[in-house]
């Protein structure tokens, strides 16, 4: 089992993981301690982006099991300043 620690973004995760119905698309809880590498790349008053390397990759469904082949993406991280309504980030 899983959490973010905060029930609203678990109930948004597990909701468009129940309800999805594509095979491109996997919602998954990422844990922290999952990327390494982290570099800051911009920053305003609203939020600051860093790169970064994602140890274990994301989830690909093939051949009707879920799969992981891409360690070590790049991808961006946000970091949210003064977000003081979580509902506004996840409507988004």
């Amino acid at each position: 089992n899983w959490t973010s620690g905060n029930e609203k973004i678990d109930n948004f995760i597990q909701e468009r993981q129940l309800g999805n119905n594509s095979s491109d698309i996997i919602f998954e809880w990422i844990a922290y301690d999952q990327f390494f590498d982290i570099n800051k790349v911009n920053k305003n008053d609203f939020s600051t982006t860093y790169s970064a390397k994602w140890k274990n990759g994301p989830l690909y469904y093939l051949d009707q099991k879920y799969v992981r082949f891409s360690s070590n993406k790049v991808i961006a991280l946000k970091f949210l300043h003064n977000l003081k309504d979580i509902d506004e980030f996840l409507n988004e």
